[in-house]
């Protein structure tokens, strides 16, 4: 039988993205092919054709390609050649591969929001130990922060060091890395934006609390505690980054604001995001339904927010590598606005996003009172 949309899509990656990419369209009947290097990754049974295989291997994303109509992507380490090269044969998929390009590499962002004039961080580029100490006196402060241009993901290949260490010899990494100013005392923002190559629309804003330990987001919520100008222009350098992109699909812009009140872009990821997946329930239409419309060539839907909300990534303990069961739940599951998501992931491990749950209230202080309390009372356990 004929699906109502009936374009297949192939998604590059099967994880947890991938995973809520397809349940928001489950009531619609769309059909997906996958392709991750996990042989039990989280979208293999939601989807029509699995292919086991490399996201960087070139043959893997043509096969996808020849039995999909469209594609996409919900990790950024893929291969963009053989993405341009399906792209040049006509073959569509948003966002472009040209963009992936682009935030692949740190640097290649750094330098892309210095050339269309986008406010960042001050920073410099270094390939090897030489630059180091040269690009170090373009960066003020006694500490400074390294990113890996490549391959860097949920907090891995960022940390912060001593400038005085490199007088010494020691360096954070020996590969490509962009050297940024240290912030502090910062507030961590977020605009989802989405276009469909006609119109654009954002999300309320969102605010991240961070873990030190980990660097990847511990919590978000939404709205932030933002002034209205201040949301206001947050959403306009978000639109315009996009639009300087010429970026068709949903994008995370994320971004700094700091005590003076100044806004900067920190980076931009090119697919729903961890810091939207309260929009899920929060929002009228959620970060992965509007990517599935814009796939579908459907128009945007309303992203207005229902209710204040909070997402809590649950995130895999120290103590525990292999098969979990979750604690807490029959008492988290009395609290009204409480919505669990499980990643569909066998064994957890140190650091592992095991799955995220969000908490909707009439206010934004009762809903981060609520989270905070079934915070405390979600525990992975081994089994």
């Amino acid at each position: 039988m004929r699906q109502p949309f009936h374009p297949v899509i192939g998604i590059i990656g099967g994880g947890q993205l991938g995973k809520m990419l397809i349940e928001s369209a489950l009531p619609w009947n769309v059909q997906y092919n996958v392709l991750d290097p996990d042989k039990n990754a989280p979208c293999k049974d939601y989807s029509v054709s699995f292919i086991h295989g490399s996201l960087t291997n070139a043959e893997a994303i043509k096969e996808l390609a020849a039995i999909s109509d469209v594609l996409t992507y919900e990790i950024e380490h893929v291969n963009t050649a053989a993405l341009l090269e399906l792209e040049k044969a006509g073959k569509m998929i948003i966002p472009s591969p040209s963009i992936l390009q682009i935030i692949q590499d740190k640097g290649l962002q750094k330098q892309f929001y210095l050339d269309n004039n986008l406010p960042t961080a001050a920073f410099r580029l270094v390939e090897k130990k030489e630059d180091w100490k040269d690009a170090l006196t373009h960066i003020r402060g006694e500490k400074a922060v390294a990113k890996l241009r490549k391959g860097g993901y949920d907090g891995k290949g960022v940390t912060i060091f001593n400038k005085k260490d490199i007088e010494n010899d020691i360096y954070p990494f020996d590969e490509p890395c962009v050297i940024e100013e240290l912030l502090t005392g910062c507030r961590e923002i977020a605009i989802l934006v989405a276009n469909n190559g006609k119109e654009t629309v954002t999300w309320p804003s969102i605010e991240m609390d961070f873990d030190p330990k980990l660097n990847l987001v511990d919590y978000v919520f939404s709205p932030g505690n933002l002034e209205i100008k201040i949301e206001k222009k947050a959403s306009e350098i978000a639109i315009f980054a996009i639009q300087c992109l010429k970026g068709k699909g949903v994008f995370a812009v994320e971004m700094f604001l700091t005590p003076e009140g100044d806004i900067l872009i920190n980076e931009i990821a090119p697919r729903p995001h961890n810091s939207g997946h309260h929009s899920i329930e929060a929002n009228i239409t959620s970060q992965y339904e509007q990517l599935n419309r814009i796939l579908l060539n459907l128009p945007l839907g309303n992203t207005d927010l229902i209710k204040p909300a909070v997402m809590v990534n649950i995130i895999g303990p120290d103590n525990l590598s292999g098969p979990y069961k979750i604690a807490g739940l029959d008492e988290a599951m009395l609290i009204p606005g409480f919505y669990l998501h499980v990643y569909k992931k066998n064994e957890s491990r140190p650091g592992r996003k095991m799955g995220h749950f969000t908490v909707l209230a009439d206010t934004l202080d009762e809903a981060i009172s609520n989270a905070m309390h079934i915070k405390k009372l979600i525990k992975l356990l081994p089994i």
